[in-house]
Order: structure tokens, then C-alpha cells, then sequence
């Protein structure tokens, strides 16, 4: 191999200028693929091979309820029950003018049918605080029943004021001198009586869900659906404190990919600028800052081309492969620069004699790394996560592209352009230290042989979290609104779903402990219901005449309004607000006292139609609820839908395992969204597993044909197993859990660690001798491409996207191990193995 390598590298340096000349056509072809055909697919259903029993079951859900999944949820909240209802109309009816946008829009709280019927539907302390409330706003009500202007409220504080009575003084002062001062201050000043009759301190929440229609033909397929909420959103004028927020699976899933885009183009920035100060720290040579970073640039367009004219897209894990690039591009071209710096600072060397030597001397390790590398990502390659698939095919070809250019571009560039400038970064602390360490050597290895199993211990207690929730970004508005409703009871994805004949057995599962609560069908119809018409009908009593009447909009008649104002006037305390008020009202323009009338009057008569209708309804059953509602519970085949929520916390990963488990084995059936991430959990898992024995097995293997030795892979093997153990370690104490990303990360230290085993062993067997392994440019450039390496994992960590995130920061942990095992560890155990130096190089 290596002599193939020579003679490829002499062909190239003779014909350097066209070679270049070639390579730039061919990158300004490929760039334009690449840019052009560039696709993520957020479609993460697509990312596994889901054949099992649970998908069916979901499948099966999907068929016969389609409105309930793939959909966005739009929550509307406040403390105000009045605001809520407002904002959420002006939502729905934006919704149902864009039906070539939105489709099975649903806002089961707004409908009119449970806001006519809303006091069977409360619980009995509800009921009898709202039959308390009706009581007290009774001479109000009966009283713009027949004269709807604001005099009447003026009139009804008189008598009260004159007579001593209590009963109006704190239902009426308080909205008055609030509505009335909100109109002075130029704003509308609107008394939401709903807030009145239906007193609520807490927050009150207003659930949307829309079906978006999406491409995933696009990058981001749901940017236009979001993009159009969002400026639905700015254009509402949301009063008090009202908030709109969006979750569900659309958001999650949009805010997902622009998480990891961002991520993974913040990381590939930040990355650049530490390969950049890193090679301007430890080489000092222009030429050879720039060759490396103009392969970089060519082999991430090629690498890119080459992605989307075989896998045809990528996904949320193998984009990270743009920021692995850099590392591992980096690593071919210094082990190549700096070898062929070595060679022109010795003497007057002619280029091409000195581009032959150093291809000699490297050539065949990074030949050899490359394969190693590429084997470690096609581990993925025949797993059942799609996801990972794409990134072992990806990974792997760009390993060749970069070989292939470490041993093309680079000659023809200094070739043409000249050699790298001298430069010798000398490392006396690692002569220092190894040393140390080989007087020690017995200590060495009792101390690898007991850290070793306290870091196999502490790897073993890795927990895997296959929630995608994990992965995502935390700080993300459909997380934050996901975790909100999680807190308050209510939920969107995260619960199961059963689907038979008829309803499951209600009382077997909530027997279970890990059940919170059970809904059914007919659970959506009120209980007690013959109680609270009986105590209704007191109230109708009560409201009798005003149930007859016929409602009119305020009459606006301004002058009996000040006459009415001006006496009450006469009757308020000297010091009192409402006072004041009318006092400056007393000047105001009528277009004020309209606006007035209009803040306190208008819903006021609308609450009272709606009191009109409420009040008189009748005992209703499951056939009565709109068929909108119905729809979502019961097919027209007869499928009835009952849902299973939890009693736990479901985003820790053991409850929401215990409760599928647990449900599913009362009903086998259970599916939802958290089954179908158990699921994919369960195929991850696998395929991580045989990913790991593929890397292993197929490097070792390289490595011993390579090598010649069992003896010489199984040190380069060593640091890769013993860095992986202190890397899982590591995340045990610090509480990262595996998740659906970082999970690939075992099988890539190894993929990716073997680099600086092969170019340390190689070195060493050419040389014979610890001295001069250390004093060579090799571990030079181990610790400067490591180094590089480190630098763009560290770069990912900053990933908003959480799954990529996590893979930085265990990359980077076991990135910083293996530099530590590679330069001060191997070379005593090569030391102390007792290998023989070779006159040759491996695979020549």
C-alpha cells in the first residue's frame, strides 16, 4: 500500500498545476450539488425501521383517529377566563379561513355547546360558588335587563349607597373605576364579566389542536406552517396577561431541526476558530494553515455532494458530521504537513523527495486510519436506525475523501506553492512524563489494571433515556409549553391511547399505581347532572322574568347616564376612587362616556344571553355532544378511544417505561406516542449494540492483518477500550444519561481513537525506540490534530439542539482521554511489550 501511495504522490507533484486545476473544477461541481440538492429530513418516523407489533398498534390508532396525530397545539392561557375565550375565538376563526392551511382545527373548552351548558359541567364546589355570585349580580342583571345603559349602574349604587346595602358595592365599584379609568387613559377598558360570574385566580388554559399540512420535501418542511402561526400570533392584540404558546408534535419537531441546523452551524464557526488557533499556536507555518484549511473546505463540499447523491438527505444526527469533518480532516492533513516539515527542516531536500518521504512514513498509517475510521461508521450502516445508517455512510465516505486528498491535494499544493515554513514545537513535559512513567512501570499497570475496573464499574451503571424529549432543546418555546401542561395535568402526545369495541375497563387500570387517570367516552358527559338542574331550577326562580326577556344592545342615552352619575355623586364617600372618578367624567367628551358605556355594558349583555341559554338546558348524554367532539372519540365504525394518563412524572424515563409496561400488560394494545419512542428506544439499543460489535470486530480485524500481530492490535485497541470506560464513566457522575443521539458515540471513539493509536504504533516500529518516537513529529501532530478534534466536539457541546449537545460533550471527554492514554500511556506499554523495531512500514 504504501508503495502505491508513493507512486500516486509522484504522479501528483509532476503534475501538480493540472491536478489542482482538476480538483477546483470538480469542487465547483460538486459545490453546486451540494448546495442545490442540500436536504434535512425531519421526518423522524422515517430515521427507524419500525416493523413491530407496537407500530402496527400505532398505525392502527393513526388510521382511525388521522386528527389526532401529526398535529400543533396552540395554547392559549390566562388568568383572566374572559381573555382566554376572546383571544381563542380570534384564533379559531384565523385557523378556519386558512383551510388550505389548517385542517381539523379543535378547541374542545370554546365550544359552544359546554359554554351553554357550562354549569353541569362544573364540580360541586364550582356550582355552588357560581349560584353564589348569579345571587349577588341578580339586581344588576335584572336591571339592564330592561334598561341596558350605564345610568342603570349608577342607579343601583344610589339606592345601595342611600339604602346602606352592601350587595352591588363590591361587584360594581371595582370594574367601574377601573373600565372608567382605562377609557381616560385612551385604552379600551373592557370588563370581562365572565371573570365575574366564573371567579378563577388560577391560570386557565385553552387548548388548540390544528393538523397542519406539511412537505418534507424542504429542509424545514413545517418553516412555512410555523412562520404563519407565529405572524398569526404578533398580529393578535393579546390583552392583560395573556400568553399563546405552541407544542405538540409539529412544534417540537420544527423547533428540533432548527435547534440542531443552528447548532450544527454555531459549532461548525466555533470550530474553525479553534482549528485556526490551534494550528497557529503549534505549527507556525502559513502554508500549512492554509493547505489544511482549503482541504477542509473542498472536502465538505465533496463530502456533502457525496451525502446527497447517495443517502439523498441528511437527518438530525448525521449533519454533526459536517463538525466531525473538521477534526478528522484536520488529523489526515497534519500527520502529512508536519511529517513533510520534519523532512524539509533536516537539509536542502528536493519537494517530490521530500513529499516521498514523508508519504513513506505516514502514508501507510493514514491509509490504514482511514479504513479503521470508515469501518467504525459503516457499523451503522446495517443497524435499523435509518438516522444512524445515513451517518455511517456519510462518515465513511468522507474518511476516503479525505484520504483521497491528504494524498492528492495536498502534494499538488505544496508542490506549486513551496514548503511549509520550519517550525519545531518541542514537548519536553511528554519526554518527561514518560519517562516517569517507565521507571514506574509495574505501578502503571496495577494502577491501569484498578482504574480500569472502577471505570468498567461505573460505565456499567449508564442509563438510556429514549425519550426524544431528551434530545431536544430545553429552553425551546414547545418544551417549555410541553413541561407547563405537564405540571398543571393536562397533556398533549404524552399519554396512551386504547382503541376497541367498546371502553377498556376503567377500574382495572386505575388500579394500577403508575395510572393517574383514565378519560373515556362518555366521561366528556357531565356527572350529577340531575342534582344541579334541581338546584338550577332556584336560580331560575330567581332570574324568571329576566329569562323571558328579550335583550338589547346599550342604549347610549349619555344624558340620563350624567344625571344618574351626578347624583351618586352626591352620595359617595368624600375620599373614595369611584368619586374621583366621575369627577374628572364629569368633564369628559361623550365619545369618553360611550367608550365607558361600552367597556362595562357590552359583555355584560352578551354573558347575560349566554345566562339566558345556560340556564334552562337539559339533561344531555353522550348523542347530544357536537359531533366535532364525538368524532375524536368515537369512529364511525364503532372504535371507541379511551386515553390512559399517568400518575408520575413521565420526563423521568423509569416512571414513563413503568407505566407502558405496566398498562400494556392489561392492554397489549396501548400505543401513543410514548410507546412509540419505546419502541425506537428498543431498536436503538440493538442497533447501537451491533454497531459496537461491527467497529470492534471489523477494526480489530483491519488492525491484524495490518499489523501482523494479536499482540500489537491489541495495544492500539487498549486506550480505545479503556477511554470509553472512563468516558461513560464520567457521564454517570455527572448525569447524562445515553440518549437517542449520544448513544452513537461508543462505536465512534472507536472509529475515531484508532487514528492516533495506528500513527503512535506505526511510528514507534519504525523507529524502535520510545526517545525517538517522542522527539519525532508524530506525537507533535497527535496533540495538535487531537487537539483540533477536541476543539470541535467542544464546539458541538454548545448545540441548543440537546441530543447533539450531548454527543460534543462525550465526545469530548473521550476525545481528551484517548490524547491522554495515546501520548503518555501507549508508549510505555509499547516500551513494555517488548515489540521489535521493523524496517519497514505496515502494508507496504
Amino acid at each position: 500500500m504504501t508503495n502505491l501511495l508513493i507512486r500516486w504522490v509522484a504522479f501528483v507533484t509532476r503534475s501538480a498545476r493540472i491536478c489542482l486545476a482538476l480538483i477546483l473544477a470538480l469542487t465547483i461541481g460538486l459545490g453546486w450539488v451540494a448546495v442545490t440538492q442540500f436536504r434535512v429530513n425531519s421526518d423522524l418516523g422515517q430515521l427507524i425501521d419500525q416493523t413491530s407489533d407496537w407500530r402496527v398498534d400505532f398505525d392502527n390508532f393513526q388510521a382511525q383517529f388521522p386528527d389526532l396525530v401529526k398535529t400543533a397545539v396552540i395554547v392559549v392561557s390566562s388568568t383572566s377566563i374572559g381573555e382566554v375565550e376572546e383571544v381563542t375565538e380570534d384564533i379559531v376563526a384565523y385557523l378556519n379561513a386558512r383551510s388550505d392551511r389548517f385542517s381539523a382545527i379543535a378547541a374542545p373548552g370554546s365550544e359552544p355547546f359546554f359554554r351553554d351548558h357550562a354549569f353541569l359541567y362544573l364540580d360541586p364546589d364550582q356550582f355552588d360558588q357560581m349560584i353564589d355570585r348569579l345571587a349577588e349580580a341578580q339586581p344588576l342583571i335584572a336591571r339592564v335587563a330592561e334598561t341596558p345603559d350605564l345610568s342603570t349602574a349608577f342607579q343601583l349604587l344610589h339606592d345601595a349607597y342611600r339604602n346602606e346595602t352592601d350587595a352591588p358595592l363590591d361587584l360594581l365599584t371595582e370594574h367601574l373605576v377601573a373600565s372608567g379609568q382605562a377609557v381616560l387613559n385612551g385604552e379600551r377598558g373592557k370588563v370581562r364579566w365572565a371573570d365575574v360570574f366564573f371567579q378563577n385566580e388560577s391560570t386557565r388554559y385553552q387548548l388548540i389542536f390544528v393538523k397542519p399540512s406539511s412537505s418534507f420535501d424542504v429542509t424545514l418542511p413545517d418553516a412555512e406552517v410555523m412562520a404563519e402561526l407565529r405572524a398569526m400570533r404578533d398580529g393578535l392584540t393579546l390583552p392583560g396577561n395573556t400568553r399563546v404558546q405552541f407544542t405538540g408534535e409539529i412544534p417540537l419537531q420544527h423547533e428540533e431541526i432548527e435547534a440542531a441546523i443552528e447548532g450544527v452551524t454555531l459549532a461548525g464557526w466555533l470550530a474553525l476558530a479553534l482549528l485556526f488557533l490551534v494550528l497557529l499556536v503549534g505549527v507556525r507555518s502559513g502554508k500549512i494553515i492554509a493547505a489544511t484549511f482549503s482541504m477542509l473546505a473542498i472536502g465538505i463540499l465533496w463530502t456533502s455532494a457525496y451525502a446527497m447523491l447517495t443517502v439523498g438527505e441528511y437527518n438530525t444526527l448525521s449533519l454533526i458530521f459536517v463538525v466531525m469533518f473538521f477534526g478528522l480532516g484536520v488529523d489526515f492533513a497534519l500527520h502529512f504537513s508536519l511529517r513533510l516539515q520534519e523532512e524539509t527542516s533536516r537539509g536542502d531536500y528536493l519537494m517530490q523527495a521530500a513529499l516521498a518521504a514523508s508519504t513513506r512514513s505516514v502514508g501507510g498509517a493514514i491509509a490504514l486510519c482511514s479504513l479503521t475510521t470508515a469501518v467504525g461508521f459503516l457499523g451503522f450502516w446495517p443497524t435499523a436506525y435509518q438516522g444512524l445508517a445515513d451517518l455511517g455512510v456519510i462518515s465513511a465516505g468522507g474518511m476516503f475523501i479525505a484520504c483521497f486528498l491528504t494524498f492528492t491535494y495536498l502534494p499538488a499544493f505544496y508542490q506549486v506553492f513551496g514548503q511549509p515554513r520550519s517550525f519545531q514545537m518541542e514537548l519536553p513535559t511528554s519526554d518527561k512524563a514518560v519517562r516517569w512513567l517507565l521507571q514506574r512501570r509495574r505501578m502503571v499497570i496495577i494502577t491501569l489494571a484498578v482504574g480500569g475496573g472502577l471505570a468498567a464499574y461505573g460505565a456499567s451503571r449508564a442509563s438510556f433515556d429514549y425519550s426524544v424529549l431528551a434530545i431536544k432543546d430545553a429552553q425551546s418555546e414547545s418544551m417549555l409549553a410541553l413541561r407547563e401542561l405537564q405540571r398543571e395535568g393536562l397533556s398533549t402526545d404524552y399519554q396512551l391511547s386504547v382503541i376497541g369495541d367498546g371502553p377498556v375497563d376503567k377500574a382495572r387500570l386505575e388500579a394500577l399505581r403508575v395510572v393517574g387517570e383514565v378519560v373515556l367516552p362518555e366521561d366528556r358527559v357531565p356527572v350529577d347532572q340531575a342534582d344541579k338542574l334541581a338546584a338550577m331550577e332556584d336560580v331560575q326562580f330567581m332570574f324568571w322574568d329576566f329569562l323571558s326577556a328579550e335583550l338589547k344592545a346599550p342604549q347610549g342615552d349619555l344624558h340620563r347616564a350624567r344625571a344618574s352619575a351626578a347624583a351618586l355623586l352626591q352620595e359617595l364617600p368624600q375620599d373614595g376612587a369611584l368619586r374621583a372618578l366621575l369627577g374628572e367624567f364629569s368633564t369628559a367628551p361623550d365619545s369618553q362616556w360611550r367608550a365607558w358605556e361600552a367597556a362595562v355594558l357590552d359583555d355584560l349583555v352578551r354573558e347575560m344571553a349566554w345566562l339566558q341559554r345556560a340556564l334552562v338546558v337539559e339533561q344531555i348524554s353522550f348523542d347530544d355532544l357536537p359531533g366535532s367532539v364525538r368524532s375524536r372519540l368515537i369512529t364511525a365504525s364503532g372504535q371507541h378511544l379511551s386515553v390512559i394518563l399517568p400518575e408520575d412524572n413521565i420526563a423521568d424515563v423509569d416512571a414513563l417505561s413503568a407505566f407502558i409496561t405496566e398498562t400494556r400488560q392489561v392492554y397489549a394494545n396501548a400505543t401513543g406516542r410514548p410507546v412509540l419512542e419505546w419502541g425506537v428506544g428498543q431498536i436503538v439499543l440493538g442497533a447501537f449494540q451491533e454497531a459496537l460489535l461491527f467497529a470492534v470486530v471489523g477494526i480489530g480485524f483491519i488492525l491484524l492483518l495490518a499489523l501482523k500481530q494479536v499482540r500489537t492490535a491489541l495495544l492500539v485497541l487498549g486506550p480505545l477500550a479503556l477511554a470509553a470506560l472512563c468516558s461513560f464513566a464520567v457521564i454517570v457522575l455527572i448525569d447524562i444519561p445515553l440518549n437517542m443521539a449520544n448513544i452513537l458515540v461508543l462505536p465512534l471513539i472507536f472509529g475515531l481513537g484508532v487514528d492516533n493509536g495506528i500513527h503512535v504504533v506505526e511510528r514507534y516500529l519504525g523507529e524502535g525506540d520510545v526517545d525517538q518516537l517522542m522527539q519525532s513529529s508524530t506525537p507533535r501532530a497527535v496533540v495538535l490534530s487531537t487537539l483540533t478534534t477536541i476543539g470541535a466536539f467542544a464546539a458541538l457541546s454548545i448545540s441548543p439542539h440537546m441530543g447533539t449537545a450531548s454527543i460534543g460533550v462525550l465526545l469530548t471527554v473521550a476525545i481528551s482521554f484517548l490524547l491522554v492514554f495515546t501520548v503518555f500511556l501507549l508508549p510505555v506499554l509499547l516500551e513494555v511489550s517488548g515489540l521489535r523495531q521493523r524496517s519497514a512500514s505496515v502494508g507496504q
